[in-house]
């Protein structure tokens, strides 16, 4: 493996699993509920998230038509074990962490403010 180190590392790691983990960097699917919520995948126990509200097609299904129009972006911190509705259109999301997971600061069991 070429030397890299960080997040290039995480890349080949995957590469070599047969893995693709930039595909968790846009994460798209059906309206989430709270009986199926929308999976949002992390490297890590916790991350930010933007909810757009829905469009289109990705609604399609959705018995909520107030949910088909999009919103301003909401941003929140989605962290493992902790599901999120979005404010504006009821959407629920749920961190899935794929491999190890641990905190995005490497400050595992250090406490909240640990810098």
């Amino acid at each position: 493996m070429a030397i890299a180190t960080g997040h290039e590392r995480e890349e080949l790691e995957a590469q070599l699993q047969g893995k693709n983990i930039l595909e968790i960097n846009h994460p798209v699917g059906p309206f989430g509920t709270k009986e199926a919520p929308a999976f949002v995948k992390s490297v890590y126990d916790e991350r930010i998230v933007g909810c757009p509200g829905g469009e289109g097609a990705l609604l399609i299904f959705s018995p909520y038509d107030f949910c088909k129009d999009e919103h301003d972006v909401v941003w929140f911190r989605l962290k493992k074990g902790k599901p999120v509705e979005c404010p504006v259109c009821t959407q629920y999301f749920v961190l899935e962490v794929v491999g190890k997971g641990g905190s995005p600061h490497g400050h595992d069991g250090e406490g909240e403010n640990a810098h």
